[in-house]
């Protein structure tokens, strides 16, 4: 079972979904340091947002990172 995300962590999450979303109904793309995104649709958008969210907070599936092995 996920463990749980708390109030002020998720609040945070929603208010930068939020500020994603706004760029991308102005401008039609969503920007990120590392790339920029054009979807095609306001849902395909939206789900992008939140990959990149929940990303950058490192919750869920979108936090985790690749480990590489050592050899």
């Amino acid at each position: 079972m996920a463990k749980k995300v708390s109030k002020k962590k998720q609040k945070s999450i929603s208010k930068g979904i939020e500020k994603l979303v706004r760029e991308y109904k102005r401008t039609g793309k969503i920007t990120t340091s590392r790339a920029t995104y054009r979807p095609k649709s306001l849902k395909q958008a939206i789900k992008i947002a939140s990959a990149i969210e929940y990303g950058k907070h490192k919750v869920g599936k979108a936090g985790k990172k690749s480990k590489k092995s050592k050899k």
